[in-house]
């Protein structure tokens, strides 16, 4: 009994620690984006996961032609928030007034990305007219993974 307490305290010290560091991202002033690979429109700082997500969401572009996605300060705090918001209430549901895919469980962006492709209509947002993306992920207490890709 004792170790399930001591990881479930584990799990909820992390995922507090995750939505902690997505706010002090959110609030962080302009940074260049890590990764010379995605533009920056506003100038944001990216963590690897979302970094890696905008990467293959750009390479999904360029196979067909597409331009890529620039990564846009205003979207990744909604994707952030959303995200955070997803883990902490379990509870997979989309935002409000903004194009988006959202996803669970899949442990990489690759993994992300790659299942959002299978489907008709994520597919459709990744593909589409949009300039610019903002996507984020966030660890709930029992460790599942939650997603949200942001376009306009």
């Amino acid at each position: 009994m004792r170790a399930t307490r001591a990881v479930s305290l584990s799990a909820r010290v992390f995922a507090c620690a995750v939505v902690g560091a997505i706010g002090l991202l959110a609030a962080s002033g302009p940074a260049r984006a890590k990764d010379p690979q995605i533009a920056s429109a506003t100038g944001v700082s990216l963590s690897s996961m979302e970094s890696g997500a905008i990467s293959r969401t750009n390479e999904a572009r360029a196979r067909r032609g597409l331009a890529p996605l620039a990564a846009d300060a205003s979207l990744m705090n909604g994707a952030r928030r959303q995200a955070a918001w997803m883990a902490r209430n379990r509870n997979l549901s989309h935002g409000q007034g903004v194009t988006e895919n959202i996803a669970m469980g899949q442990s990489s962006a690759a993994e992300a990305v790659s299942d959002w492709m299978r489907s008709d209509g994520h597919r459709a947002n990744i593909l589409g007219s949009h300039t610019r993306i903002g996507v984020a992920m966030a660890r709930a207490a029992d460790g599942t993974v939650y997603w949200c890709q942001q376009f306009r």
